[in-house]
């Protein structure tokens, strides 16, 4: 995929988009089928291959459980644990943003940060 001129690269805005979060440590782009499409890590606190391999199954039962329930589509989810909280944000029906933040981080900012970032790249897809 080739980025258009004056278009953020993803490396650049995963990296600004962990950068402006507290306690952020990592970003990445996962396709539905869980292919990594790009990471970027400022620190390794959870093995990225390993959360990419499951994002796939997540992503297919969050969709069924928001479909069942009759809530449309889900545009984030997350999975907050004692070693660090997940955000998810779709940035299209096959491809998801996923932020990586340590307990004590910002949670309400990567959110934040997340809805703003997926325009930057939403083109791209």
């Amino acid at each position: 995929m080739a980025l258009k001129r004056g278009v953020m690269s993803f490396s650049e805005v995963l990296k600004e988009t962990v950068e402006k979060v507290d306690g952020a440590v990592s970003a990445m782009i996962i396709g539905k089928d869980g292919i990594s499409v790009h990471e970027y890590s400022s620190e390794n606190l959870i093995d990225l291959t390993g959360l990419s391999a499951e994002a796939s199954a997540m992503i297919r039962d969050i969709s069924l459980a928001s479909d069942n329930l009759g809530l449309g589509d889900a545009r984030e989810f997350s999975i907050i644990s004692d070693t660090c909280g997940i955000i998810f944000r779709k940035i299209n029906s096959d491809y998801y943003i996923a932020l990586i933040i340590k307990p004590e981080g910002n949670y309400g900012k990567g959110r934040f940060i997340l809805k703003n970032s997926v325009p930057k790249i939403a083109g791209e897809f």
